[in-house]
């Protein structure tokens, strides 16, 4: 155990942790894919057909690929790939499958090669190495994502501190199950754009540099190309214009004369006000927002041609159809719900993101502007979520819509352990570290075990029963495949 605690304390040794986690990751997918035979299903179908549809049929239409898709079902338990009726055009977003287009291409490249000697892998675009290589795109770039997290967190915390915050958002938070298993989905390309998006508004020089402010808006449009929602952290640079914040610890700084440091809380209203009123906050913003509006009109186009109407785009029609009366209910967001419920709520599923957010709020005296900034996004993302129709996201392994907080989750962590000081306490948190990462993984079996439901309620009771009976209960279900 020494030997261990020795080994993660020397940051020489990081890029060894990564590799360690990286070849756990690959491991578990690899396998999964392999054994089941393909690795785009589910949700991940209405994002990856649109591209196939777009490179090989010169279109939009997606019923030859859920037709071809229908037919075919796993290698493991035989189960149908699609569920349902086959649907002329997805509702998903083409921003996912922009953004892994190069990987998908990679997958073609290898499709051709292979073909040449096996004629039974078909260079269609849909054979498994075009799903393989997209796959390992998902995923090679949610580790980026949590790369750039830990790269960040290091400007402020102990090499430790942030180790362990990245080790507990890879194996213990809403990103690890789609980042292992169900990687086809949007979360762990998100996750990497925002990542990316707040590394740059934190470490760049976007306020006076026009080149910085088109390059972070192609990065916030394609995030919001993905999935709409991520459109939410554009708070994050308006804070950084209107405060500003602390580009290291309190107390190894002098603050700025321009923005609010911790002491002076009670002057905020009237330097966010001078601030707002300066050109050097508009024209950055301005140019920022332009670039990212005028990104989202493809797809805005892609859905009138296809729906007919913005009001008629599947996504502000489920709520109706289904009986909830609208899609959104701003006046009354489930804003308890979404995070403590049992029925996938994100404190409760994942408590380590609990343990972020009071990172977030204990580290407000030593970084009370940075904290801030992050606290707001998040309960931006909170607000959005719970006022949803479907606030507990569907079939999800927890609150799987939170994954793009991967990057404040990583820094508030770091922010809670770094708040600990002693050798001692470096054993207790690679303890709770573990402890959760272990938990996350029973709830994982939960899911994939059918001992809960894919979306149905699930209380918190059943949850907590569920977790000291789910591994004789998974064996079982496995047992039953063979």
């Amino acid at each position: 155990m020494g030997k261990f605690f020795h080994f993660i304390n020397d940051e020489k040794n990081l890029k060894y942790c990564f590799l360690i986690a990286i070849a756990v990751t690959l491991g578990i997918f690899l396998l999964k894919f392999f054994v089941t035979g393909f690795g785009v299903y589910g949700d991940g179908l209405g994002y990856y057909t649109p591209l196939r549809s777009l490179l090989f049929d010169g279109n939009l239409r997606v019923d030859n690929e859920y037709s071809y898709y229908a037919e075919t079902a796993g290698q493991f338990n035989s189960s149908p790939r699609v569920f349902g009726p086959i649907p002329e055009y997805s509702k998903y977003t083409v921003g996912l499958g922009i953004v892994l287009l190069p990987f998908f291409a990679l997958g073609h490249v290898v499709a051709l090669i292979l073909h040449q000697f096996n004629n039974a892998i078909p260079i269609n675009g849909m054979s498994w190495p075009y799903e393989l290589f997209y796959c390992l795109g998902s995923v090679g770039l949610g580790i980026t994502g949590l790369a750039l997290s830990y790269r960040f967190a290091r400007r402020y915390f102990s090499h430790i501190s942030c180790l362990l915050a990245v080790g507990g958002i890879w194996f213990a938070s809403p990103l690890s199950y789609y980042l292992f298993l169900e990687v086809s989905m949007s979360h762990a390309v998100s996750a990497f754009l925002i990542a990316l998006f707040l590394y740059g508004i934190f470490t760049k020089p976007w306020l006076t540099d026009g080149r910085w402010q088109i390059m972070l808006a192609l990065a916030i449009a394609f995030a919001a190309w993905v999935r709409p929602q991520d459109v939410l952290f554009f708070l994050a640079p308006i804070l950084v214009a209107a405060i500003g914040f602390e580009t290291q610890p309190l107390g190894n700084q002098q603050p700025s004369l321009t923005t609010i440091s911790a002491i002076h809380w009670g002057k905020a209203s009237q330097t966010i006000f001078t601030n707002i009123t300066k050109r050097k906050f508009w024209q950055p913003l301005l140019v920022m927002l332009t670039v990212a509006m005028l990104m989202q009109i493809p797809q805005l186009l892609i859905y009138l041609w296809q729906y007919g109407g913005i009001e008629r785009i599947p996504y502000l029609e489920e709520g109706q159809a289904t009986g909830h009366g609208g899609s959104f209910n701003w006046l009354q967001p489930s804003l308890w719900q979404v995070l403590f419920s049992g029925h996938r709520g994100l404190f409760i599923w994942h408590p380590i993101t609990l343990l972020a957010v009071v990172g977030l709020v204990l580290g407000w005296r030593l970084l009370p502007r940075l904290n801030t900034i992050l606290l707001v996004t998040f309960l931006a993302q909170v607000y959005f979520i719970a006022a949803w129709w479907s606030w507990w996201q569907g079939a999800s392994v927890g609150g799987r819509m939170f994954s793009n907080c991967t990057f404040l989750f990583v820094f508030g962590i770091a922010n809670f352990w770094q708040k600990i000081s002693g050798r001692r306490w470096q054993k207790w948190a690679a303890f709770v570290t573990a402890f959760f990462a272990f938990w996350n993984m029973l709830i994982v079996l939960q899911y994939q075990s059918g001992m809960i439901p894919p979306e149905a309620p699930v209380t918190l009771v059943e949850l907590y029963q569920n977790q000291f009976e789910v591994i004789p209960f998974f064996v079982s279900h496995l047992l039953e495949k063979f």
